[in-house]
């Protein structure tokens, strides 16, 4: 059943007068991305070819680096929510768990700021200097469409810049795995709350369940 969640003009106009609305606009735009990259890496295959390597790093990558926004967004909201038992016993308890907080700063800063939102070649260099490798593997393809390309030894280096060692040291996939991990349940925390949240929020602000779909944008004069 297609399904949607609406208001009438008076009641958009009133919603729009509340300062935590354009916060829950944001947070709707964080787990829609979120939301984007997880389905990247369901519906990469199972198997090991370069597309579908690549699509579930690139995943990773992405959902560290929006999780890394999606955090500062939970401390833009603290004040303006410091009265709503919903939010603290939700979203706020991400903010203060110690370890969220170790991977915000282990991984998740790493990734935003080095390698996913920014490319900045200083950050390669510095990285690509402090491994010893045999071979160079840069580029992985099974046929000849550029879809299914991976320019794989790019994506070493950005795994290399989210964990903190080199690939060739022992280190490098068992801290990978705790990070991925950990990441991932990052996620489904934040997701969780997040929906929590907005879908209180808007039933507050008078927002109705409708079935069906409805095309015509919110703000649509």
């Amino acid at each position: 059943m297609d399904w949607r969640i609406e208001c009438d003009h008076a009641t958009f106009e009133k919603a729009k007068l509340d300062p935590k609305f354009p916060l829950i606009v944001a947070l709707a735009r964080a787990v829609n991305a979120l939301h984007f990259v997880n389905s990247a890496m369901v519906h990469a295959g199972e198997d090991d070819s370069p597309e579908n390597t690549r699509d579930r790093l690139n995943s990773y990558f992405f959902a560290s680096a929006i999780m890394y926004e999606a955090i500062k967004l939970i401390r833009a909201m603290v004040r303006p929510f410091k009265d709503d038992v919903l939010f603290e016993n939700g979203l706020l308890t991400v903010l203060r768990d110690p370890v969220a907080q170790k991977i915000e700063q282990d991984h998740l800063n790493p990734a935003r700021n080095h390698a996913v939102f920014h490319f900045l070649p200083e950050t390669f260099a510095e990285t690509i200097n402090s491994a010893t490798v045999d071979t160079c593997t840069f580029i992985m393809c099974r046929g000849e469409l550029n879809k299914d390309l991976h320019y794989s030894y790019a994506d070493v280096v950005t795994a290399e810049i989210l964990v903190g060692f080199a690939s060739d040291t022992e280190e490098f996939y068992e801290v990978l795995g705790k990070a991925m991990a950990g990441t991932r349940d990052l996620v489904t925390r934040f997701s969780e709350h997040a929906e929590s949240l907005i879908a209180h929020r808007t039933k507050e602000w008078g927002f109705k369940f409708l079935q069906g779909l409805n095309t015509h944008s919110a703000t649509k004069s």
